[in-house]
C-alpha cells in the first residue's frame, strides 16, 4: 500500500507512431512511482511497438479514431492513482516532472500545469514553431503572463465536474478546466517541463501551423459562431507578442535563437491564420464541428 502511486499518467497515442517509445520511456525514467497506461486509437499496435523495446506497460488499443477528450478519459477510467496527468505521444517528460507535479497535489493543489521545452532549441524552423505554438508556456514566463495547459488533476475533480467532452476535435481541456471554480484551477509551476518535439523542416512545419489554424478556428466557430475574419486576427495579431514572451520565457542561447527565428515566426502565423480563417469558414458553412 505504501508504494501504490499517488499520480497516474495516460500517454495518448495516435495509430502508434515511432514516438510512443521515447515518451513512455520518459515516463517511466521519472524518479517516482506512478501509474502508467497508454491510451493508443487510429489502428497500429502500440503493445507490439513499446514491447520491441521492452517497455511493459498497460496498453489499451482502440482501431477507431479518438479525440484526446476520449482517450483523456479511457486513461482517468483505467488508473486508480488520486491524481492524473496526460502525456501526447509527441512529448518527453522531463526529470522532475512527476515529482513537482505531486509535490503541489500534496500540498493541496486540485490541478498543476506545465511549461513547455524546444526540442530543438538550436534549429531555427523548430523555434518558431516552438514560439507559435507555446510562446505562452515558456518556462521563464511569470505566472500571470502563462497560459496554465498541460495540466494534472485530482482524480476528484472528474466525479465532482464531469469528465472531458469527447466530440471535441480540439480544446477539450479548455473546456473541462472552464467548469472549474476559481480556486481549483491550475497553478503554473515551469519546473515541471514538457519537450514538444518541434518539426525542423520549413514546408512542413507551415503545413503542421496551418493544420492547427485549422482546427483552432473549428473550435472557434463551434463554440461562438466565430466568421473567418475575426480567427485569422486573433491568430496573426500574435505576431506583436511573440519577441516580448520570448525574451521573458527564455534565457542564454535559447533566447538568442528564438529572436533570430522571429522572421519565420511571421510566416508560421500567417500560415495558421489562414487555417482558422478556413477552419471557421468550414465549420459555419457546414454547421458541424470537424
Amino acid at each position: 500500500m505504501a508504494d501504490r502511486p499517488d499520480l497516474a499518467v495516460a500517454i495518448i497515442g495516435f495509430r502508434a507512431p515511432a514516438g510512443l517509445v521515447a515518451a513512455v520511456r520518459s515516463v517511466l525514467d521519472q524518479d517516482v512511482p506512478l501509474e502508467i497506461v497508454v491510451v493508443n486509437s487510429g489502428g497500429g499496435n502500440a503493445q507490439a511497438l513499446l514491447g520491441g523495446y521492452g517497455l511493459d506497460v498497460t496498453v489499451i488499443e482502440s482501431e477507431s479514431s479518438l479525440f484526446a477528450g476520449a482517450a483523456r478519459n479511457r486513461g482517468i477510467a483505467a488508473t486508480q492513482a488520486p491524481y492524473v496527468a496526460f502525456l501526447a505521444d509527441d512529448c518527453l517528460a522531463r526529470p522532475g516532472w512527476a515529482e513537482a507535479r505531486l509535490r503541489h497535489h500534496r500540498q493541496g493543489a486540485a490541478a498543476v500545469a506545465s511549461a513547455i521545452a524546444n526540442s530543438h532549441p538550436r534549429n531555427l524552423v523548430a523555434c518558431a514553431a516552438h514560439l507559435v505554438t507555446h510562446m505562452r508556456r515558456l518556462p521563464g514566463l511569470p505566472a500571470e503572463e502563462a497560459q496554465r495547459y498541460g495540466v494534472s488533476f485530482d482524480r476528484k475533480l472528474f466525479d465532482r465536474y464531469g469528465l472531458f467532452d469527447e466530440h471535441m476535435p480540439s480544446g477539450e481541456d479548455t473546456e473541462f478546466m472552464a467548469r472549474l471554480p476559481q480556486a481549483m484551477r491550475p497553478v503554473w509551476e515551469p519546473r515541471v517541463l514538457t519537450v514538444h518535439c518541434n518539426e525542423t523542416r520549413l514546408l512542413a512545419m507551415l503545413a503542421d501551423q496551418y493544420r492547427r489554424g485549422r482546427r483552432y478556428g473549428a473550435y472557434l466557430a463551434s463554440i461562438g459562431g466565430e466568421r473567418p475574419a475575426r480567427p485569422f486576427r486573433k491568430v496573426f495579431r500574435d505576431r506583436r507578442n511573440v519577441a516580448r514572451l520570448a525574451k521573458a520565457g527564455l534565457s542564454g542561447t535559447e533566447k538568442t535563437f528564438a529572436m533570430l527565428s522571429l522572421p519565420i515566426v511571421w510566416l508560421a502565423l500567417a500560415a495558421k491564420s489562414i487555417g482558422a480563417a478556413v477552419g471557421a469558414s468550414r465549420d459555419s458553412k457546414t454547421g458541424r464541428r470537424q
